[in-house]
C-alpha cells in the first residue's frame, strides 16, 4: 500500500491558501467579526482538518440556515464549517457555549 508522505503539509498549505482567498471576501458580506476556530487555528493538520470560523453578522435567518449564506457567496475549496452568531447571540453565549468559549481562548481573530 503506497504513504503519501508529507500529506500533513499538502494539507496545510491548501488551508492557508483557502483561508487566503476567503479572507479576501469578508469585507464585502457584511461581516462584524471572524476568528479562525478548530484545530487549524491551533496549529494541528490531518487529512481532514477543515476550515473552521465562528463569525459574527447581523441576521436573522434561522441558526441552521446561516452557513447557507457563506457556502453560496464563498464556495468553499475545502471542508469548511461556518458558525454564524448575531451580535446578541454572541454577546449572551459568550460564557456558555463550549465552542465559542474555546475558540475565543485557542482561536485567532482574522476580522473585526
Amino acid at each position: 500500500m503506497p504513504i503519501m508522505i508529507g500529506f500533513s503539509q499538502h494539507r496545510k498549505t491548501l488551508l492557508s491558501e483557502e483561508l487566503d482567498r476567503v479572507r479576501r471576501e469578508f469585507p464585502s458580506l457584511g461581516l462584524i467579526k471572524v476568528w479562525l476556530a478548530g484545530d487549524f487555528s491551533r496549529g494541528y493538520v490531518d487529512f481532514d482538518t477543515p476550515l473552521e470560523f465562528l463569525i459574527i453578522r447581523d441576521t436573522t435567518d434561522p441558526y441552521p440556515k446561516r452557513a447557507d449564506f457563506f457556502t453560496d457567496h464563498l464556495r468553499p475549496q475545502v471542508e469548511t464549517h461556518f458558525h454564524v452568531y448575531n451580535p446578541d447571540e454572541f454577546s449572551q453565549g459568550e460564557c456558555e457555549d463550549r465552542f465559542v468559549e474555546l475558540t475565543l481562548r485557542a482561536g485567532e481573530l482574522i476580522y473585526g
